[in-house]
């Protein structure tokens, strides 16, 4: 029994039956060298799949350090127009001024309110790219790119424009209409020109608070630009 061995036999057609005779130890070792590969290829689905798993995890981990950092240094932004605001002002006005408004509450003066100046909404719908401003005398003109980051659907709405005065007050611009609203699909080029309002003057002027509202009049997008910034 010792020397027992199968056979394996090949029949065709048009040849001769061919036999052959395997050793029980073959055949062991065929099926084993299959089972062994069938694990391999488990193991290595498995290995594949975690990879897969952890770089996941690394590229979500990634998207949110990203994110963190932008939104430090959006901050880092705002301190640092908070301070050159502040150093716009003479230590000795501001301490006045502050000093008056202690003493006379009741006079309605524009008061420096640094966190609505330099408050911002972003509702990722829309980015603002290459803001330049221009201002020749009693004319300005204002071009930026306006991205739309809904890769699904179109955006529509309206921009505006307000300046921030350097005492902190807002003035509105009287622009054209035809010029701020839009419909994109991807991105748009937007320029327009406007008179400057009355009693301002290029010197006045701290900066450009931007704000883009939706068609039901939602504010989607609102950031200050410092002048000194975006001055072609």
């Amino acid at each position: 029994m010792s020397d027992s061995k199968y056979s394996v036999l090949f029949m065709r057609d048009d040849t001769d039956v061919k036999r052959y005779r395997l050793s029980p130890f073959w055949l062991r070792l065929f099926l084993f060298s299959q089972i062994f590969m069938l694990l391999c290829a488990a193991g290595g689905i498995y290995m594949g799949m975690r990879g897969w798993w952890q770089n996941a995890e690394l590229l979500a981990q990634k998207k949110k350090l990203e994110q963190r950092l932008v939104d430090a240094e959006v901050r880092l932004e705002r301190l640092g127009n908070m301070e050159k605001i502040l150093q716009s002002y003479d230590p000795k006005e501001l301490q006045a001024l502050l000093s008056s408004a202690a003493d006379e509450p009741e006079t309605k003066q524009p008061s420096l309110d640094l966190r609505k100046i330099f408050s911002r909404v972003d509702t990722r719908q829309v980015g603002v790219e290459n803001l330049q401003a221009r201002i020749n005398g009693a004319k300005a003109t204002v071009s930026f790119e306006l991205n739309n980051m809904q890769t699904t659907k179109s955006m529509s709405g309206v921009v505006d424009f307000i300046f921030v005065k350097k005492n902190g007050e807002e003035v509105s611009i009287n622009t054209n209409k035809n010029d701020l609203t839009f419909q994109i699909q991807r991105f748009k080029r937007i320029r327009t020109s406007f008179i400057m309002p009355s009693g301002v003057k290029k010197s006045d002027v701290f900066g450009i608070r931007l704000e883009i509202k939706n068609n039901d009049g939602t504010v989607i997008f609102s950031e200050t630009y410092p002048l000194y910034n975006i001055l072609a």
